[in-house]
């Protein structure tokens, strides 16, 4: 009888251990920052300035569980470590603050970093940032179009040149942006997309190199939805 006794609770034992395991929430382990880096060419000073976009991604794990992977970008937090060269957004969004001066060899380096309270503590990501004054601005030969701002319905945008070996290039005010459906989306001349009636639009930038090239680049915006 006894033996039974002690049966029974060893069966009972084996069922609830898997039962805590399964209710152990997954914890962050690690963080995955893309791009790993960037290298970017400084603009002439009252010029746009770089901007790109990092994404977080996190790695969370629990006994007995594969892994999972999520996108955290929105809920770690962001920090530059020089912010008199650039600055992060919330949302991962970078923004170069220095600028360029005619003639000079400007050159300069730092670190960004996304950090989240971690299974074990505080896990945090480094990324390096290169910025270079370049003696003469390469070919824009691609665009792409990066949210820095905007609330339902509204949607600032602004492009970034990327040359043929991929260094990002600022851009200065030769940006032509449309709308292919203004009685939907408005489009301002800066990138300010505003959504005016149902429906949706895809904006495009393009510019113009010195050589008469141009480059272009698009990305959809939703009068319901926000891009």
């Amino acid at each position: 009888m006894r033996n039974r006794s002690l049966f029974g609770a060893l069966l009972t034992l084996a069922a609830i251990i898997p039962l805590t395991s399964c209710s152990t929430d997954p914890g962050l382990t690690s963080i995955t920052l893309t791009p790993t880096g960037y290298s970017a060419l400084l603009g002439l000073c009252g010029t746009q300035q770089v901007v790109a976009s990092f994404t977080a991604m996190g790695t969370y794990t629990r006994p007995n569980h594969a892994p999972v992977t999520k996108d955290i970008t929105n809920s770690v937090t962001w920090f530059s470590y020089d912010t008199q060269l650039v600055t992060m957004s919330s949302t991962g969004v970078m923004s170069v603050v220095t600028c360029a001066t005619p003639g000079s060899t400007y050159q300069a380096s730092t670190i960004i970093s996304a950090s989240a309270q971690g299974f074990h503590g505080l896990i945090t990501k480094t990324a390096t940032v290169s910025l270079v004054e370049p003696p003469v601005t390469p070919a824009v030969v691609s665009l792409s179009l990066v949210k820095t701002a905007g609330t339902i319905g509204s949607a600032q945008y602004v492009a970034v040149g990327n040359a043929a070996d991929g260094t990002l290039v600022p851009l200065a005010n030769h940006v032509t942006w449309v709308s292919d459906n203004p009685q939907a989306v408005k489009l301002s001349a800066t990138g300010f997309a505003r959504a005016i009636a149902s429906g949706h639009a895809t904006v495009t930038a393009t510019y113009t190199n010195s050589d008469g090239s141009t480059a272009t680049g698009t990305t959809a915006f939703g009068s319901l939805t926000e891009n």
